[in-house]
Formats: structure tokens, sequence, C-alpha cells
């Protein structure tokens, strides 16, 4: 493989011969490590993993810029409709399976997502479990997606800031808060008004931190009716009555 810096895009590029350029990077690692250069099967792992944070911080974006056309063009209650419709095509096919599973089970799902979403300081898919006895806390420092987007656009990096916006009033789907990133709003869709409306419970809470260069953190409760009562009330559902407060957990 033949990396070298360009001068169009700021990082290094392939450039090998149009007749090697399209194969895959991944292969050339296999290549590398079927030879026994390990540093060079290292090097094109690297590369590989580069390939896919760049489409993948795209897409970030696209999906938070769609977010805000939608909410300063047709209003904030539409883009809840539209989280709805499209999250909704899905959700069940994918969480009725998951839903099912032990914690432990739904845990490793879940962190398999995670870890595709690069999270980390140094983009690897790192994520630090943290166990107690009622719950795993999910550390994602640096979220690879919304919190990697957030922090990009809070120190000045993105040249259209004003096309990745917040919400402008506290909506049930942003948790009870305004000036919250509207891509990071469809996990309060997913992880908790969605999952409340068809398993009974958030199938996991959002920890959101408002400074971006702060982490934020899932919680993973072993037992669904230890989630206390305020995560049901701040996205506009009724808890169960026998959930506790978090006052009394103090």
């Amino acid at each position: 493989m033949k990396l070298s810096k360009s001068d169009i895009i700021n990082r290094d590029l392939r450039q090998d011969k149009p007749s090697e350029v399209g194969k895959s990077s991944l292969a050339l690692a296999y290549e590398a490590m079927q030879k026994g250069d390990l540093e060079e099967a290292k090097r094109i792992t690297e590369y590989a993993r580069l390939e896919w944070e760049v489409v993948h911080d795209m897409f970030t974006n696209w999906a938070w810029s769609f977010f805000t056309y939608i909410a300063d063009n047709f209003g904030e209650d539409e883009l809840e409709k539209a989280y709805r419709s499209i999250l909704g095509s899905y959700y069940k096919d994918r969480y009725d399976k998951v839903m099912v599973q032990d914690v432990e089970t739904q845990l490793q799902l879940t962190i398999e997502g995670l870890r595709g979403h690069l999270m980390g300081p140094d983009r690897q898919g790192e994520i630090e479990v943290v166990e107690d006895e009622e719950k795993y806390t999910l550390v994602l420092d640096s979220c690879g997606s919304g919190g990697v987007a957030r922090q990009r656009v809070d120190r000045g990096e993105v040249e259209n800031p004003e096309v990745f916006g917040c919400t402008k009033k506290a909506q049930p789907w942003s948790w009870g808060k305004k000036d919250i990133s509207y891509y990071c709003t469809h996990c309060t869709m997913v992880n908790e008004i969605l999952s409340i409306e068809n398993y009974g419970h958030p199938m996991r809470v959002t920890e959101y931190n408002p400074d971006s260069e702060a982490p934020c953190k899932w919680l993973v409760y072993k037992d669904p009716k230890q989630i206390p009562a305020e995560y049901y009330e701040r996205v506009g559902k009724k808890a169960p009555a026998h959930a506790p407060r978090l006052k009394d957990k103090k």
C-alpha cells in the first residue's frame, strides 16, 4: 500500500496504481499478516479504520444537518414526527429480539454498536464499563458520533455551524431541556421514549453532558424495576408505581 500525504484532504491518502487502488485495505492488512509483516499490517489496519471514520463522521454530520433543516423549516414538532416515522419503521423488528435477552447479552449488543461508532479518545472503539449492584454505566469519552460532532462545532472547526442546530425549547425528546443537539436527541427516542412505549421501561438511560468535551454516559439497569421515576418523567412518560426516586437512592 502506497500512502502519501495529500494536500487536497490534508492527510494520508492511498495513492496506489489504478489496477490496485480498488483492493480492500483490510485484504491488504491480511496479506501483510500472512507474510509476517506485523508493522505493515498495523499501518494498513489503522488506515482502514480512518477510512471508516471519515465516512462515519460525514454521515453523522449529514444526519445532524438534516434534523436541523426539518426543525428550522417545519418546526420541532415535525422533527418528532420524522423520528417516529424513520426510527419506528425498524425499531420493533430490531429490539424485540434484543429485549428478550438477559441483561449481559443486551449489554454486549449495545456495546458492539458503540464500538462501531468509534468511541474513545483515539477513536478506537473504547468504552469504559463501570459496574455496580444495580446497573452498568457506559462512559462514552468521547462519544464517537454526537460527541465528536459537537466538539468540532464548539471548537469552531466547521465552516457552517448554523446547520448544526439545537433544541429551541424543552421537549420530551430532549430530556425536558433546550439547547440539546438535534443529532443527540435521537438517543432519547431510541433509548427511552420508544422503549418505554414498546417495552414499558427505558432500554438504556442517557446522561447527556452539555459540555461537549466531557463524556456522556449510558446506564443499563440490571433490573428495569430499579430505573428511577425521574427517567420516565423527563421524557413525558408516567413512571410505574414501583419505580424508586433518585433522591431515595442517595
